[in-house]
């Protein structure tokens, strides 16, 4: 029988060792750096400024981060999340903001890394619009708080990150996220702006336990000192001291409270509207206030936000045409307050069909308490929207001698779409008849 040609010793030994230096050369493509720091320079092209290289840099398996908006507070986050998942063998990520969209957002900054990086293609197994899975049996999954935290119970982490952890219902953290790193003992991250003091995130933020890291605007070189001195005299002191230095600031003159406004967010998208009846609130502006419109749904007995716009404009008319065109959309009753050139907007929009509710300047203070009311029954529920949020932090109150609420706002902040949202909310109490309904209480 013949056979081939019979290869030479050295030969097979050549060839085992190319064989070799091709895995060699494989391994160095996917090699992780056990440094964060390290990894993000040269794996993802990223570098970090000082106080993302900290943070990257920190072992502590309880980090709190209360960091200004901007300050790329999810950008690190979503290094550390990678590198964890590329670095350990078979580990589980779990990133949880209040919203779906927050969450896949985070998500797709670490879907951009990996697109953007060799090493992380390779090591990519699957991307889903919630999931990435990488082949050395790792994941990372996205996900909603929610208000109750039921489409993440059960799960088991290695490293958890809650995004706007401020914003996440506080039983969600301690009661359903925690635990899942329990049995891993496992690495736990909050980040976000801060907000109220009554909630864990500010505990945890006190707490010597925690490593506790705090990012003003002003530690950001991409962030320019006279952009911030612009923000400090357009917010108003409290919005600033919040939104650019990342300081906790009580809200005792608040009229809606931040625990309050927290407790009726939920996860939904604007413009879901069901079958319910529309109701509307316009707080017209002028040269100087934007004009403001919120609509609800009347659910049952409870009320749901289901639409904002804000808008400049002195033209009247330029308002009045906005509004009709939502109406012709969605349809709904329309509140808005009867004063000034209140009344002549108030003939403009009947004009065209739509029923009008005249709120007087007495009643705009029982707005303001009927919305109130709604919100502590658990009958008022909106979804994340930063503007109407500031716009409700900014209201606030005094008690006059008389016993009567007089409203107002700190210099540099913006009422109206909370005003907007009240009237909406009137309109929905106003029976058939015109007059105030003993609908609320």
């Amino acid at each position: 029988m013949l056979r081939g040609p019979v290869p030479l010793r050295g030969g097979q030994a050549l060839y085992r060792r190319l064989i070799e230096l091709r895995r060699e050369r494989e391994a160095a493509a996917t090699r992780v750096p056990e440094d964060a720091v390290e990894f993000a320079v040269s794996v993802l092209n990223w570098r970090p400024f000082a106080y993302q290289e900290e943070l990257l840099s920190d072992p502590s398996k309880r980090i709190c981060v209360c960091a200004a908006r901007q300050t790329g507070k999810s950008t690190t986050v979503a290094v550390k999340a990678l590198h964890l998942a590329l670095s350990r063998k078979g580990a589980r990520v779990l990133l949880v903001a209040p919203t779906l969209r927050q969450s896949l957002n985070l998500l797709e900054k670490i879907s951009e890394f990996v697109r953007g990086s060799e090493t992380c293609l390779k090591l990519l197994r699957a991307k889903r619009r919630s999931e990435i899975s990488f082949r050395n049996g790792s994941r990372i999954v996205a996900l909603p708080s929610g208000t109750l935290g039921s489409t993440i119970r059960g799960l088991t982490a290695d490293l958890v990150i809650v995004d706007e952890a401020a914003f996440v219902p506080e039983p969600v953290i301690t009661d359903v996220l925690m635990p899942q790193i329990a049995t891993t003992d496992g690495h736990f991250w909050m980040v976000s702006t801060p907000w109220d003091r009554n909630h864990v995130f500010y505990r945890c933020f006190t707490d010597p336990g925690w490593s506790v890291k705090r990012w003003p605007a002003t530690a950001c070189p991409l962030i320019r000192p006279s952009f911030i001195e612009e923000q400090r005299r357009l917010m108003g002191e409290e919005a600033f001291r919040r939104e650019m230095l990342a300081e906790f600031v009580d809200d005792a003159s608040s009229f809606f409270p931040s625990e309050l406004i927290r407790s009726c967010i939920e996860d939904y998208q604007p413009g879901e509207v069901g079958r319910g009846r529309l109701y509307a609130g316009f707080d017209w502006g002028g040269r100087a206030d934007p004009n403001a419109l919120a609509v609800v749904e009347a659910d049952g007995g409870t009320l749901r936000l289901v639409h904002t716009e804000l808008w400049m404009s002195e033209s009247y008319t330029y308002s009045v045409g906005r509004v009709v065109n939502l109406y012709r959309q969605m349809g709904f009753d329309l509140a808005l307050e009867e004063i000034g050139a209140g009344i002549p907007i108030r003939e403009q929009l009947e004009s065209y069909g739509i029923r009008v509710i005249g709120v007087g300047p007495d009643e705009v203070e029982r707005a303001m308490i009927a919305t109130k009311v709604l919100m502590e029954g658990g009958r008022l529920r909106i979804y994340l929207d930063d503007a109407l949020i500031s716009s409700l932090q900014a209201v606030k109150f005094e008690r006059t001698r008389r016993g009567r609420l007089v409203f107002h706002h700190p210099h540099g902040t913006r009422d109206d779409l909370a005003r907007a949202l009240a009237l909406a909310c009137y309109a929905s109490t106003v029976d058939s008849t015109g007059s105030f309904a003993a609908a609320i209480g």
